[in-house]
């Protein structure tokens, strides 16, 4: 009882703080320039010809796409809708995918980042980042098109410190490039609606344009609602189009939160319908819904709420085909941007007359079309830097002993014995992973790093280092730690024995084994034993997957690193 009052208590007297330190302030901003003009700070790319009238179709080559989509207060009562409008001369502006007539706006469309801010720089040629988003926002603010960017949500894959920090870089990288919403999704109320609420109060005191979007979820009992955390929907004029755009959380996707401390979650039709009355009152001309729901549950919203002429969802394919046409549900698009980061769905919007027709282009971020975008590379920096100064290794990074009860040693000692091994590993860039973090050891792409060091990332290090857990970004009691954070001389000492990816991260902590052998054990050799076969199937895909390892094929990879037994 006294422990309950004590919480509320506690949680008023905050709420209080926090209305006292500016959040009334944040209120009169919001409601100053919910409705401003905001063509001028966004981002995107697009390729899909459509009437209002008539929805899209096809997206092969940025050729119009046919269809119908239904009528809005701009819309065309023409009732051949098979046909894309004639358009009038337009100039013709020069993109990296193809050439566009100017739209009269673009939405720039994405979802699902799961905590990708950039891809591994550990192979060339990988797809993705902020940085290169930003590059093609970059393009298409200077040619002057009049650009909006949306996000689905999902920013975030992990819990606890650095994905908060990650959540935060993420959200100001998006403010750069224009975005104006970001839904919730499952992964930002994973994190909690304090770490939620601290990263919104951030946001606040940067005095940011974007919002967390999200009708049908509320937080901390609509406690801050007047301050647009979270906003139910937003309508902006851009190009001189009037768009509507509001959030859902899915019935299925809440399941997997739900129940939340200090959330709610209510239907999402009734919280589209009642968007969708005040986007009539307004006077909206493009209604976008940004659906974190699975694509069955995007469709049944499209099928719903006809008047919606995009249906942006998440849980779609994760690496969608660029040149398929997008879903269409009667006149609404489907779209569906991919996930990681890799690409961006862009919808360009032509206005002729009463009539809107649209062009789409799912564009793949390649390294060669996007160059780097030194904003986006500064706030990496700024990243590391926190990652570093707040000691994430040991905040985040600190699990159990290893399940073996056993310790790390370090090639050194087991080179003692298997010296002609020791030699093999020496030569190999498992020898050197550590330093490959660092370019200004000027490793083999080290040019890939922007010059920003990523030694005290734990997202990094799990597998550029010995006694870590590479899928969860843990580092056992014994493993590596940097000697900046070692507090004694043995901690220190963990630095030099354990850099780069040594024999113990396949054969296991070799504490035992050392054990067993100086007892004389007959098994001594069996408890660190691997096979090839068990190396393929389980062990060098964790480090060697599809996001950090792309071309992985163990038997040639084996080939650089095979060694047996004692010498």
């Amino acid at each position: 009882m006294n422990q309950s009052f004590s919480q509320s208590t506690a949680r008023l007297l905050f709420l209080v703080a926090l209305a006292a330190c500016g959040l009334g302030g944040f209120y009169f901003y919001l409601q100053s320039t919910k409705n401003v003009d905001s063509d001028q700070d966004l981002p995107s790319t697009g390729e899909s010809l459509v009437p209002v009238t008539s929805a899209v179709g096809e997206s092969n080559g940025g050729q119009p796409v046919e269809g119908t989509a239904e009528s809005t207060p701009a819309a065309s009562t023409a009732d051949n809708t098979d046909m894309p409008p004639k358009l009038s001369a337009r100039p013709v502006v020069k993109m990296p995918w193809e050439d566009w007539p100017q739209p009269t706006a673009v939405l720039a469309l994405t979802g699902e980042q799961s905590g990708y801010f950039e891809p591994c720089g550990c192979s060339e040629n990988q797809a993705g980042g902020m940085s290169r988003r930003a590059s093609l926002v970059n393009k298409m603010t200077s040619a002057g098109w009049p650009v909006t960017c949306l996000d689905i949500g999902g920013l975030s894959r992990r819990t606890g410190a650095q994905a908060g920090i990650k959540l935060q870089t993420s959200l100001n990288a998006l403010d750069i490039a224009g975005y104006q919403a970001v839904g919730l999704g499952i992964e930002e109320l994973r994190l909690g609606v304090d770490r939620l609420l601290d990263v919104q109060m951030q946001l606040m005191n940067q005095s940011t344009k974007l919002r967390f979007l999200c009708a049908n979820v509320q937080l901390l009992d609509g406690a801050l609602e007047g301050e647009g955390f979270p906003q139910k929907l937003i309508v902006n004029d851009v190009g001189g189009l009037k768009i509507g755009v509001t959030s859902v959380l899915s019935e299925g996707m809440h399941r997997e939160v739900f129940p939340l401390g200090d959330a709610k979650w209510s239907d999402p039709i009734a919280a589209i319908t009642a968007a969708m009355s005040e986007f009539d009152q307004q006077g909206v001309q493009l209604r976008v819904l940004l659906s974190y729901a699975s694509i069955e549950d995007s469709i049944e919203y499209a099928k719903q709420f006809p008047k919606f002429n995009v249906v942006l969802t998440a849980r779609g394919v994760g690496d969608p085909d660029p040149n398929a046409a997008p879903q269409k549900v009667g006149d609404t698009l489907i779209v569906e941007p991919g996930r990681k980061g890799r690409h961006v769905g862009v919808l360009g919007v032509y206005k002729e007359g009463d009539e809107l027709s649209f062009r789409y282009k799912l564009v793949t971020l390649e390294r060669q079309g996007f160059p780097e975008t030194q904003s986006m590379v500064d706030l990496m920096q700024k990243y590391q830097n926190r990652l570093k100064d707040e000691q994430i290794v040991l905040v985040d990074g600190v699990s159990a002993p290893h399940p073996s009860q056993s310790k790390f040693v370090g090639a050194t000692k087991c080179g003692e014995c298997h010296t002609e091994a020791l030699e093999i590993w020496e030569n190999t860039p498992h020898a050197h992973a550590l330093e490959s973090l660092d370019p200004a050891n000027k490793r083999v792409g080290h040019d890939r790093l922007n010059g920003i060091n990523r030694s005290f990332d734990p997202e990094c290090l799990a597998c550029h280092v010995t006694g870590w857990d590479p899928q969860e970004y843990t580092r056992f009691r014994s493993g590596f730690l940097n000697e900046e954070f070692a507090t004694n001389e043995g901690e220190k000492e963990l630095h030099k024995l354990l850099a780069g990816s040594q024999c113990e991260n396949c054969h296991g902590p070799g504490s035992q084994h050392i054990e067993m052998v100086d007892a004389g054990e007959p098994d001594a050799g069996k408890s660190v034993r691997v096979s090839k076969e068990q190396a393929k199937k389980s062990l060098c895909s964790k480090c060697h997957d599809g996001d950090n390892s792309p071309k992985f094929e163990f038997d040639s990879y084996w080939d650089k690193v095979k060694h047996y037994g004692m010498d």
